[in-house]
């Protein structure tokens, strides 16, 4: 069974060519983190470098935002330790402004 991988340009899903090359490219190395279109392999090399993670991890987080290894994860919305005390409410304090 072959991986698909999703576009970090397009966030298009595509299966990556079986041998080392891609067939339209001749010697373009094939790329877990993006499509064969120029503009894609830009924003993807931009997105790497930013990242600071090897293409491989990063693929592999686009594949689990995406759905595709299991099921999203969610954050979990942020909860006070208990006996803490909540955050406030953005502009709801009182200054003597007002």
């Amino acid at each position: 069974m072959r991986t698909w991988f999703v576009c970090l340009g397009c966030a298009a899903l595509y299966l990556p060519p079986e041998g080392s090359t891609r067939p339209g490219y001749p010697g373009t190395p094939a790329s877990p983190v993006d499509c064969s279109e120029p503009d894609c392999r830009e924003e993807a090399s931009t997105a790497v470098d930013a990242a600071g993670v090897p293409a491989e991890v990063l693929a592999r987080w686009a594949r689990r935002a995406a759905g595709l290894d299991g099921p999203r994860r969610v954050p979990r919305p942020y909860r006070p330790a208990r006996g803490q005390r909540s955050t406030a409410a953005p502009r709801s304090t009182r200054t003597r402004l007002l």
